[in-house]
């Protein structure tokens, strides 16, 4: 009988522990992919919560041109804040967040300015043989862009900065190769160019989603030109 009493004992604080802590138990996480576009800063570092880091140890660090997805609970508020590895106190990014689904947050500029832009994976699923392409501008310099295909027909017009597409679907079979997309401003001036080989077997895209994002790459003080970087969003 007292054997039995403590099994209920041992039940019921259970039950308590999860009902006081259920925000934790019962909450799903979402993932949050930080993409690291400040040209001159070779790392910057993630921070979630109130929680003390060591900046020295920390896995949470984002090499430029470079990615890391990190997991929040879903429906939860978390606070986010991104800082340089060069300057810990000033943060680029410092937010309270809310989400559901899967965002990307990318961070751009240079060592004396930065910003950041968050935006929502709209992931597609596909059963044939396509590639989802988006578009992605946080150049501070170039303006809205086109992009075209090199042979081929306009693909998006007037993106402006911190602005995204959907994921365009293209076909991926061996019959269509590749594609090789133009980055023009309004005026019609090249801003750079990327291949995209989807069957690359290196790098297969088929079936998947991907992003090609339009930054502002700083060489010095008076040189700066358009780079893209490719950013598998899977």
């Amino acid at each position: 009988m007292k054997t039995s009493h403590l099994y209920i004992l041992i039940i019921a604080c259970t039950l308590s522990m999860v009902s006081c802590s259920g925000e934790d138990i019962f909450s799903t996480a979402t993932t949050i992919k930080v993409v690291n576009l400040i040209k001159g800063e070779d790392d910057i570092i993630i921070k979630i919560g109130d929680t003390p880091i060591n900046y020295t140890t920390t896995e949470a660090k984002v090499a430029f041109e470079g990615y890391r997805n990190v997991s929040i609970l879903e429906g939860v508020n978390k606070k986010i804040k991104i800082v340089k590895k060069s300057d810990t106190i000033s943060p680029i990014y410092s937010e309270i967040l809310n989400l559901k689904d899967i965002h990307s947050l990318y961070v751009f500029g240079n060592k004396n300015e930065s910003d950041a832009f968050l935006i929502e994976d709209q992931l597609k699923q596909y059963t044939d043989s396509i590639v989802g392409v988006r578009f992605i501008n946080v150049s501070k310099l170039a303006g809205p862009i086109a992009v075209n295909i090199v042979g081929g027909s306009t693909v998006i017009t007037g993106l402006d900065q911190e602005s995204a597409t959907d994921f365009i679907e293209f076909p991926a079979t061996a019959a269509d190769g590749s594609y090789t997309f133009e980055f023009k401003d309004t005026s019609g001036n090249l801003l750079n160019t990327v291949t995209l080989d989807p069957l690359e077997n290196r790098n297969i895209a088929a079936k998947k989603n991907l992003t090609f994002a339009i930054y502002d790459f700083q060489i010095n003080d008076f040189v700066t030109f358009q780079r893209i970087f490719r950013v598998n969003s899977y």
